[in-house]
Parts: structure tokens; C-alpha cells; sequence
């Protein structure tokens, strides 16, 4: 089974019908492809639409829908995302936890950022823009 690991903007490119977030919505109903988000994402996703307006039971529910596993921000990713920025300084600490999460899971991580294109991480990124 092949693991994904949505950063926010791949999650909001979804839930706001930008390019890319169809890509995303496909995934998620492919039974062969499991979805995994860092907690630390699921948090910067929910802020986002927050501070888009969007009321926080409404937010919760398209959270709960989305059928990715969330997954805890720990320590063994804590430090894959601290080393991280020696050589990616440019990324956020969000980022990072996306790619740490993919690097403790061997999964690929997905964004719209194309920045992330130059990001050398040891892993697949997939630019979905």
C-alpha cells in the first residue's frame, strides 16, 4: 500500500477546489493509497480556513470527512524536521513536519508549494501545481 502524506496546501487546494486538489480528492478514494497528515498540518489547515472565515464546526466536519490518518508530531520527527533546516532554511517548521513524517513512514509527501521541488529530503516530493 503506498502512503501519502498531505502537507495543508494539498489538503486546502482539495477543500477549496484549487488546481492540484483534485489530484487530491482522487487519492483519497484510491483503497491502495493510504493518507497521513502531522498533526502539526492538520493544525495549520485548520487555521487557515479559519482565518478564511470559515465557521470552526464546519471546519471539523470537512477535517473528520477527509478520511487521512492524522499523526502525532513526536520526537523522532521532531529531530528529522530540526535537521532539516540545515539544509532546507527556507521551509517552515509545517514544512518540514510534512517531510519528517514522510521520511519516518518512507511515504511521499504531497504539496502545491513548488518551492518544495528544490527541497532535497531523502524522500518523493510530489508538486502537485
Amino acid at each position: 500500500m503506498d502512503r501519502i502524506v498531505l502537507d495543508a496546501s494539498a489538503l486546502l487546494a482539495m477543500m477549496q477546489d484549487e488546481p492540484g486538489g483534485d489530484r487530491v480528492a482522487a487519492m483519497l478514494l484510491d483503497p491502495r493509497k493510504t493518507a497521513l497528515v502531522s498533526t502539526l498540518n492538520w493544525s495549520e489547515t485548520f487555521d487557515r480556513l479559519l482565518r478564511a472565515g470559515v465557521p470552526e464546526d464546519t471546519i471539523e466536519l470537512l477535517l473528520s470527512r477527509i478520511g487521512a490518518q492524522t499523526v502525532d508530531f513526536d520526537p523522532e520527527q521532531a529531530k528529522i524536521a530540526a535537521k532539516l533546516r540545515l539544509t532546507s532554511p527556507a521551509l517552515s517548521l509545517a514544512d518540514r513536519a510534512c517531510l519528517a513524517l514522510a521520511i519516518a513512514h518512507k511515504a511521499t509527501a504531497w504539496t502545491t508549494d513548488k518551492a518544495w521541488a528544490r527541497v532535497r529530503a531523502g524522500v518523493v516530493i510530489e508538486v502537485l501545481r
